[in-house]
């Protein structure tokens, strides 16, 4: 199934002021703004609890979770869960320079938005295998060969770590709207995976 949105499955919308003053800072998308505004994160497990989920799922019998890539919750602006809350996970993330960390599958992987760059706007997961337990950004960067990083303006780093020879990114929208209309699935057991978008 895909689901639909909005639905409401999120938290309540942020106020226009609060959102405005965080993209200021974050320097979020307009369109994960509008997301803010509106949805304001999902998640899988309340709309499972809600029994009645037929106006917020579109049946696709293409789609299954083989070969995609898992899903778990999208980040809400404010959440009581810092597990969840967009601001309190984007504090502690050690790629914070250049991905905006959005929402996580059930292994923790995290699902960004690319805040730089030639890729800036499009819609990733990261493999968190390659920075967990890394004590600092000086750290993960030297396991990845990538030292020289530093020295090079952000947008040309984050073209570096987005470069498919990395491992890191495997992109799935090119933009929150698209994946929002796309790509988020779940099963009939309400597994969540994410299917990208099709093709232009």
């Amino acid at each position: 199934m895909k689901v639909l949105f909005p639905n409401p499955f999120g938290r309540a919308p942020a106020s226009a002021q609060a959102v405005d003053a965080l993209q200021r800072r974050l320097g979020f998308s307009d369109a994960y703004a509008t997301f803010l505004r509106t949805q304001n994160g999902f998640s899988l497990y309340e709309m499972e609890q809600a029994g009645d989920i037929a106006a917020y799922v579109q049946p696709d019998g293409t789609a299954s979770s083989a070969s995609h890539a898992n899903f778990r919750v999208l980040n809400s602006f404010g959440a009581s869960d810092p597990h969840c809350d967009l601001e309190t996970l984007q504090a502690e993330s050690l790629l914070a320079a250049w991905f905006l960390d959005i929402g996580s599958d059930p292994a923790g992987n995290p699902f960004v938005e690319v805040l730089h760059g030639r890729h800036k706007g499009r819609i990733a997961s990261l493999d968190h295998d390659l920075f967990a337990g890394k004590l600092d950004t000086q750290e993960f960067l030297a396991d990845m060969e990538l030292a020289h990083l530093p020295s090079l303006s952000l947008d040309a780093q984050a073209d570096a770590l987005c470069d498919e020879a990395q491992g890191l990114v495997w992109f799935h929208a090119s933009g929150m709207q698209s994946f929002l209309d796309h790509c988020i699935h779940c099963g009939d057991d309400f597994w969540g995976f994410v299917v990208d978008e099709p093709a232009p």
